[in-house]
């Protein structure tokens, strides 16, 4: 061997190892200022740099979070879903400019013209549901005759995020495939990717590992020993396709790996709906332009253009970043809301660069 070729792996080795030791010093510092209590994942080309699990999966037994840990992740659903969706649309059953009336019939007259494509964009106009959508147990079914419904417009609507449009994909996928959203995930997203520790909340189904979760609504600016509080008793399988997922950091990575191979969707479909801003408004709460299934972020790494994907529900707290050919990635997974996941997330990314 070279002496020039082994100082290029003394010094890519060694790289890689101060990659992983800051990694980890920034989520132990995010920890012990209470601002951090989950597992976090960050690989680039494939190589992970860092892995890290810190604080509680349960607060009254103290049971530690593990690497097996298995965490609701709220919004970051909305991924699965829309893949769903594209599945469909590549095996002809389905077109994105499809109106949803056309396989739920009885949606509210207002709701007669929405189309697939304007409620994967959150484009539909449809009313964010009350919070006793999820007090009491709705299939799909129920909860799309119950809270679907959108005021008369008198122009296009614009973006206005929500639940209700992929509640309302749920019951599409359903009655197209006559299966539940439950086991299309299993037959077309988790058994071919191997996602063992991925699956539906199921309130009267005991899920081994599954975290509970805490709040108190700090979000990054309190202090570690801040009171928590349980979270309130819902019902978050009524979320559906829209946050009723569980799952662990290396279940998400591999969800990532499916989509740079092609194994979920085609090279054409992943260049034409996922990567690709579908629509030229930059939305600043999201903080990117709508994709189908994440959004396109070129101003906070402007070298780099991120795909994101957040969720939040209760204390459970969701964050998944990546450039757009799935090289370098972050996924964040907590059941308190007592961090800033966009912070802590551009923190962690910013080590790969």
């Amino acid at each position: 061997m070279s002496r020039l070729l082994l100082i290029f792996l003394l010094c890519a080795l060694a790289g890689g190892a101060l990659a992983q030791s800051t990694v980890e010093g920034v989520l132990e510092a995010a920890y012990q200022a209470g601002h951090f209590n989950g597992s976090a994942l960050v690989v680039q080309e494939g190589k992970v740099v860092g892995r890290v699990s810190k604080g509680y999966a349960n607060l009254q037994f103290a049971v530690p979070i593990t690497a097996s840990t298995r965490f609701p992740i709220a919004s970051m659903t909305k991924t699965f879903t829309t893949i769903l969706v594209l599945q469909l649309m590549e095996k002809s059953l389905l077109q994105l400019d499809d109106k949803a009336a056309q396989y739920v019939p009885d949606l509210p007259a207002s709701c007669q013209n929405i189309t697939i494509r304007e409620l994967l964009t959150h484009h539909s106009g449809l009313q964010n549901e009350p919070l006793l959508a999820y007090k009491a147990r709705y299939s799909t079914a129920e909860y799309v005759k119950k809270f679907v419904n959108r005021p008369e417009q008198t122009k296009a609507p614009g973006f206005n995020y929500n639940n209700v449009d992929y509640v309302l994909l749920t019951r599409v996928l359903e009655v197209i495939t006559h299966k539940s959203y439950a086991a299309l995930l299993q037959e077309r997203i988790f058994t071919p990717l191997e996602l063992h520790d991925s699956g539906v909340v199921r309130e009267a189904t005991i899920t081994p590992n599954l975290a509970y979760g805490y709040h108190n609504y700090t979000f990054g600016a309190g202090h570690k020993t801040d009171t928590l509080f349980n979270d309130s008793p819902v019902y978050l399988s009524n979320y559906a396709g829209a946050g009723a997922m569980y799952s662990t950091p290396e279940d998400v990575y591999k969800l990532v790996q499916g989509l740079k191979s092609h194994r979920l969707l085609s090279r054409k479909t992943t260049a034409a709906y996922l990567v690709k801003p579908q629509d030229p408004t930059y939305i600043d709460g999201i903080r990117g332009y709508p994709t189908l299934g994440f959004y396109f972020n070129d101003r906070t790494f402007p070298n780099t253009p991120l795909l994101e994907r957040r969720g939040s529900i209760n204390g459970f707290n969701s964050a998944l970043l990546m450039d757009s050919s799935f090289r370098k990635v972050v996924i964040l997974l907590t059941n308190t809301d007592t961090g800033d996941m966009e912070v802590l997330g551009d923190q962690l990314y910013r080590q790969l660069q």
